[in-house]
């Protein structure tokens, strides 16, 4: 009787070459699953993409859904690289003793366009912000890693609305405007070609960028300011 094959974690040790090869069947699996989606991506597409033996999967992932799980918490990784920091920052601000009503507007509004410049700028590839869109339709285990490393975010922008409004930063409704907040800025990365196509724009360079963050923080400003 044959031993059964044991499934790959995804972090067999590799050398220099099979480091590259797994890298590169990694960047090649998250376009994939970005622009198709879990059900419409063919391992011998992604393998194809990265030149690399379909074989190659099955040894360094296990199987497809090994694949997309890595891709998972290859993606949820950078996205809470790049969040992390700006939480932290407006964790310290919004511990000060007597900070006041304007301050945590502020707070809130410098929060969100740092948030808008990271989704629309060239922190992250385009591809990644696909891949979490595509991911809530995808395999539920692999969509929470990607949506832990986004809570962070959504717990400080529902504490500085608590802040604001004296409701609590756990009660469903600040919680929804929480939620509302970041995916109106969310949207532009989104549904960038409806959004091109609603401005006039041909694209989101500089310009149009410094535009969306003054149309948030407007936003921002209208709902909260005294």
């Amino acid at each position: 009787m044959k031993p059964k094959r044991q499934r790959s974690n995804g972090s067999r040790p590799t050398s220099d070459r099979g480091k590259a090869t797994r890298q590169r069947l990694l960047e090649s699996a998250i376009r994939i699953f970005a622009a198709r989606g879990f059900d419409g991506a063919r391992t011998r597409d992604i393998a194809g993409a990265a030149r690399a033996n379909l074989i190659s999967i099955a040894y360094y992932f296990g199987d497809k859904q090994g694949l997309y799980r890595a891709a998972a918490q290859h993606v949820a990784a950078h996205w809470a690289a790049h969040i992390r920091p700006l939480v932290q920052q407006a964790q310290a601000s919004m511990s000060r003793d007597g900070t006041a009503h304007r301050e945590f507007v502020e707070i809130l509004c410098s929060l969100l366009r740092h948030f808008v410049r990271i989704i629309l700028g060239d922190f992250l590839p385009d591809c990644y912000g696909k891949f979490l869109s595509q991911a809530a339709s995808g395999p539920v285990r692999e969509f929470a890693l990607i949506d832990r490393s986004l809570a962070p975010l959504r717990d400080i922008v529902a504490a500085a609305i608590a802040a604001l409004t004296g409701e609590s930063a756990v009660s469903t409704i600040t919680r929804s405007r929480a939620i509302s907040i970041i995916g109106s800025c969310v949207c532009f990365r989104r549904d960038r070609p409806a959004v091109l196509r609603a401005l006039k724009w041909t694209q989101i360079g500089a310009k149009e960028l410094n535009l969306i963050e003054m149309a948030v923080e407007a936003n921002v400003r209208a709902m909260f300011s005294r």
